[in-house]
């Protein structure tokens, strides 16, 4: 593997490039080269390999001889400012992240097609939250939305900047009691060790609404409901707090809506873990409510766990 030379000898675009790695993709945007940063500071902690991935747009249809010869020449610059990106990634991660060893590699498009494949065996997928190129505001469009449905591997969208070392801010995860939450509450246990930083486990519950307008509500033990709540939320937590117990964690339960408290807190937090039921056969569910608001407006990281029944 590379280890920081800046030459192509570590590029790799081999079927398993990204098995058992953390994938970031690329293009010439400061978005794209902050989760660039992000990652590797994830895999040099985590003492994981990194895969950089760069991907090409997808060909367009020409059909006249000057268009082909147009085509010819637009593809040549795609490839010229492919190596240009990943010299400058592999020139970055060699001076500020020395001793993480990493491979890159150029796909052909569709990006969002190109990005599943190459972390159909990844351990993460790192993307930034908007970009200039081919991976253009990713988690925000169609492609970055189809990558989030149908990750097989938690994704991360960087947003605010870049992670510096000796960052103490927490780690914030939402907590619903669900099979995806269980992903979520899993991976931000795991990245709060890693980091050495308090989890802040968030849940949200009720209705997001002054209860005294809706008659409905006056009938609703409340308070019986929030002890049920609380419940969730501890039982939620219980079995990874005890294979973590370096982790401190610090419980908040609110009655209000849950995109709206994940954002307050994302504006302390280094990363904010969330779970989303997938894209299935059955019902065609995309991602929820929460993960859209979070990955708009979040001011730090976001970490997307997918759950896909049967």
């Amino acid at each position: 593997m590379d280890t920081g030379t800046d030459s192509d000898a570590g590029e790799d675009t081999t079927d398993d490039a990204g098995r058992g790695a953390i994938v970031v993709g690329v293009d010439e945007s400061e978005a794209a080269f902050d989760a660039l940063h992000w990652a590797a500071g994830v895999a040099r902690r985590r003492r994981m390999p990194l895969h950089v991935a760069h991907v090409l747009p997808t060909p367009g249809v020409y059909l006249s001889e000057a268009a082909v010869l147009i085509q010819a020449q637009f593809t040549e610059q795609l490839d010229e400012a492919a190596h240009r990106v990943l010299a400058r990634a592999r020139q970055e991660l060699g001076a500020v992240h020395p001793g993480v060893e990493f491979t890159t590699g150029i796909y052909p498009g569709p990006p969002s097609a190109a990005l599943l494949d190459v972390a159909d065996e990844a351990e993460l997928l790192v993307l930034g939250a908007t970009g200039a190129g081919t991976i253009g505001a990713a988690l925000v469009g169609s492609t970055g939305q189809r990558v989030a449905n149908h990750a097989r591997c938690p994704v991360v969208v960087c947003r605010g900047g870049r992670t510096g070392r000796g960052d103490a801010r927490p780690v914030v995860v939402g907590v619903d009691g669900s099979e995806a939450s269980t992903r979520a509450v899993r991976a931000a246990f795991a990245f709060a060790a890693v980091f050495g930083v308090p989890l802040v486990a968030v849940h949200a519950w009720g209705p997001d609404r002054p209860i005294d307008r809706y008659s409905a509500f006056r009938l609703v033990d409340w308070p019986r409901v929030e002890a049920e709540e609380r419940a969730v939320l501890s039982e939620s937590l219980a079995g990874f707090a005890t294979d973590h117990p370096e982790v401190e964690v610090v419980s908040h339960l609110e009655r209000r809506s849950p995109g709206k408290l994940l954002l307050e807190h994302s504006e302390q937090a280094q990363l904010v873990v969330v779970g989303s039921r997938g894209r299935s056969r059955l019902t065609g569910v995309v991602l929820g409510s929460t993960s859209q608001n979070l990955l708009h407006h979040a001011s730090c990281p976001i970490m997307i766990c997918r759950f896909s029944p049967p």
